[in-house]
């Protein structure tokens, strides 16, 4: 999808749709849809800077192991060690910069690729978030 603020709200209610069709656990679907919101954003915001002709990739799967949410801009891409810490006292009541955090805070397993323009978000299936336990 284009990288305009309309297509975030549009990502999101795709996010909720798909995972509330697959999985049970509410609670679980509402992080899932919460980090689906922080990863396009993040890419369209700060990898194609809101150009609309730059376009933004999403895939879910959920499968027996593992649930993942994959975001892809057209950006050029970053390295995580040079994204500040949120919690630092430099940033800690800046406006924004806590995305990344959200991200590794929630998922089990966060990888940056493509040179930091793809993020895989990956909840494992017999973790502590999973509906089964």
């Amino acid at each position: 999808m284009s990288s305009n603020h309309s297509n975030i709200e549009e990502a999101v209610n795709r996010a909720e749709s798909f995972f509330t069709e697959w999985l049970d656990d509410e609670d679980l679907v509402y992080n899932l849809v919460l980090l689906t919101s922080e990863a396009v954003t993040n890419g369209m915001e700060h990898g194609n800077q809101f150009d609309e002709s730059k376009r933004v990739f999403i895939e879910f799967v959920v499968c027996d192991s593992r649930i993942e949410i994959s975001v892809e801009d057209q950006g050029p891409g970053f390295t995580r060690e040079q994204v500040p810490d949120p919690l630092s006292d430099a940033k800690l009541f800046a406006d924004g910069g806590r995305g990344l955090f959200l991200l590794e805070s929630i998922a089990d397993e966060v990888n940056y690729e493509n040179e930091g323009r793809k993020t895989r978000v990956i909840f494992h299936r017999n973790s502590a978030h999973s509906s089964s336990d």
